[in-house]
């Protein structure tokens, strides 16, 4: 909890009453590697905010291809937008890549948060938008870049998570197929 209130604080002041409301409605998981913390066709409304570990929502075709959509790390956020904010299934799935700890927040109990604390709601619709325009970045960027300009984009972005991620899932994050991913890394590293 000190982590997500750490996190708060270097943007928005935080009252004794805010922290303990926040300590009211939030869940703390422990993760293991390989848990799925979300799953698709559910209806989860659920924020998950990542103390530690690491982890990735993807898509699942019908013939088992995984697409990556999303890695989360340390003081990142990761969701189901679409089940967050629409009554749809989800249709991703979340899963832990390492050892994590998280922190849940459902969307009713944040959402009457916002009631009683409107400037948390500005906050995080600022850090919202800022999700959003990130998102669109990566869409264009499948859509536009080379697979050599994905990767190299995606080492200058998230080198650490090169350590950590399994090449196959990076290379479903880049929508290149774990070959390629090999290829444009021994010729990075051939020069």
């Amino acid at each position: 909890m000190n982590e997500l209130l750490d996190y708060f604080k270097k943007n928005i002041s935080i009252s004794l009453e805010i922290e303990d409301k926040l300590k009211e409605i939030i869940v703390e998981k422990n993760l293991v590697k390989g848990e799925l913390i979300l799953t698709n066709d559910s209806l989860k409304k659920e924020h998950i905010f990542v103390v530690s570990g690491c982890l990735r929502s993807f898509y699942e075709t019908e013939n088992a291809k995984e697409h990556t959509i999303q890695f989360a790390i340390k003081n990142w956020w990761i969701s189901d937008y679409m089940t967050l904010y629409t009554d749809h299934k989800s249709v991703v799935s979340i899963e832990s890549l390492t050892h994590s700890k998280v922190l849940i927040i459902s969307n009713y109990k944040l959402e009457q948060f916002y009631k009683e604390f409107p400037d948390f709601e500005v906050f995080q619709r600022k850090n919202f938008e800022k999700r959003i325009a990130a998102l669109q970045r990566r869409i264009l960027n499948l859509l536009a870049l080379s697979a050599t300009e994905k990767y190299n984009q995606f080492i200058e972005n998230y080198a650490e998570f090169e350590k950590i991620i399994p090449n196959y899932q990076i290379a479903s994050f880049l929508g290149i197929t774990p070959q390629s991913l090999s290829r444009i890394r021994k010729e990075k590293f051939k020069n």
